[in-house]
């Protein structure tokens, strides 16, 4: 039987490549000095991922993998914002990076993006920028100035989490950007719209840009051509039908591919216009992806009834020919009145929203069979009784809506519709889901490694905080968010069930800092004592006063229920193992001086060795 250790190199870096480098150093590094070599001195072209990393290796890799070999480096994506400002201090972007192609940004701060966009200009291969998740409230106008300046930049996303700041961006004179595909995850009136694209002639992919139409638009202003400009897709909220013919006519000559999303303005469900507007302006359209949402005025049979007659006009030979088939959902979503008119099979919309019938819809036309959706909102879990439809690609899940306490059919009903194993991303808020329900929900989805929870529930309510042990060893999740004000006492059974948590996103009251920081980080204290030269009686007793100093905290908390069912000596004696995988914390709405609060915490109880803490914007963020 062959070893692992004595493999020929040549295998070894196929399986490096195939590996995120920072796992593979992590996990052969230390092995024995041929693996440290072989790692060093790969002939790799390297594909940097560190998303999802402490801090420690993270510093390991940019000493010994990064900067000896920084002219091999093809693609690096950095994940949060301490991570960004560490990575810069220690290695400037310039021409030394003479491989690099792809770079992308996440959860970056707008206000230190400036300097670090003018140093990208010296990259001279640096094809595919990403900004992913930042938070955009100061006026970004400057951030696509210097982006449009980038010399080779073939392809830009560029997707705000927040966004509330200004774009004064005007049209361009003589500036010109290679940039060719082009995706704005942003609301931007129809003349920033405009000055946007006039930096980008050789544009032939535009998307996810939400445009409105103030009453000073400009429509004659758009002088330039766009003969590449072949795929395009855009949400329209305010925009009428007649000012988008317009666009179209100056625009969208050439266009192969529409994805348009329009809401209340009934001239888009219009299909004879539609009809002359793609003959005559649009002669080279293949694919046509609508998705219209309709506001009844009304609760009344005449209403639909017109609304109808509107959508059966998208049946004729005109469609049909074209193989334009549509679907459409009557629901109501939070006490207002709904519908969406949709494109079907076989485009793949990225996200895909369930809802429930409403008590009037008895519409033939609802889809069924397969839906190539890669995430899918289920508004209310009643949604996926005897719902038709499959979503065999889906990696992304999210349940809404009451009335799911003590039903568990809904787990044949998802049966039907996800392949289970495919799922890593989860999302649950039903306010009266009960923990058991939740437990045995992931317990078939075995692969799911990002889930986000809601402290107003019952899964997670004072009644169900008790140690949870059974799931534990059967679960993946490494990153978890709670959504909402949670107690020590929910994170205390997050991390009984979820052992393997990395990274974790939470909301706390300010008297509940200190007792959720100790308990969070007080495996790593445990390890860091037993690394430590100290005897291994001394260690025992500092452990075991540690152990009795939180449980005192702890059964000071708010809200603490003491039943003859806890177990919490026992809880504490596992906690070192269950939250030794943490190194990141980030706080949503952190009070005023919270920071400073931690940090002579963490100083005082030495808590941690190296770390690396910093606020953006409304998250502080904790990282070691």
């Amino acid at each position: 039987m062959t070893i692992f250790e004595n493999l020929p190199n040549e295998v070894l870096y196929e399986i490096f490549d195939f590996l995120n480098l920072c796992h593979a150093f992590d996990a052969f590094f230390n092995l024995n000095t041929r693996f440290q070599y072989l790692l060093i001195n790969s002939p790799l072209h390297l594909k940097i991922d560190f998303s999802y990393i402490s801090k420690l290796t993270f510093q390991h890799c940019c000493t010994y993998i990064i900067q000896p070999n920084i002219h091999r480096v093809l693609s690096l994506r950095l994940l949060n914002p301490l991570a960004i400002d560490f990575f810069h201090s220690l290695l400037s972007f310039n021409a030394s990076f003479t491989q690099l192609e792809s770079l992308i940004f996440t959860q970056i701060n707008f206000k230190k993006l400036e300097p670090i966009l003018s140093s990208l200009s010296s990259l001279p291969r640096l094809y595919s920028l990403t900004i992913n998740n930042n938070i955009e409230v100061c006026d970004s106008s400057e951030i696509y100035r210097l982006i449009f300046h980038l010399p080779v930049l073939k392809n830009c996303i560029i997707s705000p989490k927040f966004y509330g700041g200004n774009l004064t961006l005007h049209a361009a004179t003589n500036e010109r950007s290679p940039i060719e595909h082009l995706s704005i995850n942003r609301h931007c009136s129809l003349n920033q719209f405009i000055s946007l694209i006039s930096y980008t002639p050789k544009l032939s992919h535009l998307s996810s840009l939400s445009i409105s139409e103030p009453s000073n638009t400009r429509m004659n202003i758009i002088s330039i051509i766009y003969p590449k400009l072949t795929r395009i897709s855009l949400k329209l909220w305010r925009m009428s039908f007649d000012s988008f013919e317009l666009l179209c006519s100056k625009l969208f000559s050439h266009l192969e591919f529409l994805s348009i999303c329009t809401r209340a303005d009934d001239h888009y469900l219009m299909a004879h216009r539609w009809q002359q507007l793609i003959m005559n302006h649009m002669p080279s359209l293949r694919i046509f992806d609508f998705q219209h949402y309709w506001e009844p005025v009304d609760d009344n049979n005449t209403e639909q009834g017109t609304y109808h007659r509107l959508i059966d006009c998208f049946t004729s030979s005109f469609w049909i020919n074209r193989e334009w088939f549509f679907a459409h959902q009557h629901f109501s979503r939070r006490g207002i009145r709904d519908a969406v008119f949709y494109s079907t099979h076989p485009y793949r919309r990225n996200l895909y929203e369930l809802h429930e019938r409403a008590h009037n819809d008895a519409c033939p036309r609802r889809e069924k069979g397969k839906n190539l959706a890669r995430r899918v909102n289920i508004d209310d879990y009643r949604a996926a009784t005897n719902c038709s439809l499959q979503f065999p690609y889906a990696n992304e899940l999210s349940l809404w809506g009451r009335g799911a306490k003590g039903n568990f059919s809904f787990l044949a009903d998802l049966s039907h519709m996800f392949n289970f194993s495919k799922l890593t991303h989860f999302s649950v808020q039903c306010p009266d889901f009960g923990l058991s329900q939740l437990i045995e929900l992931l317990k078939h989805l075995p692969n799911v490694h990002s889930l986000i929870l809601y402290a107003n529930t019952s899964y997670l309510s004072s009644e169900q905080v008790q140690p949870v042990y059974f799931l534990s060893n059967e679960n993946r999740i490494t990153n978890v968010t709670i959504r909402g004000r949670c107690t020590i006492q929910q994170i205390h059974l997050l991390m009984n069930f979820c052992p393997r948590v990395k990274c974790l996103e939470i909301e706390i009251d300010d008297d509940q800092l200190e007792s959720v920081v100790r308990f969070l980080l007080f495996g790593k204290t445990i390890h860091m004592q037993i690394d430590s030269p100290k005897p291994k009686t001394l260690l025992l007793r500092e452990f075991d006063s540690l152990q009795r100093k939180f449980l005192y905290l702890f059964s000071r908390s708010p809200n603490k229920k003491h039943n003859a069912s806890d177990d919490l000596s026992t809880s504490m004696l596992n906690q070192h193992s269950c939250s030794s995988n943490l190194f990141s914390i980030c706080f949503f709405n952190p009070k005023s001086g919270m920071e400073q609060k931690l940090q002579r915490m963490i100083s005082r109880e030495k808590l941690l060795n190296d770390y690396s803490i910093g606020s953006v914007f409304n998250y502080l963020y904790l990282w070691w």
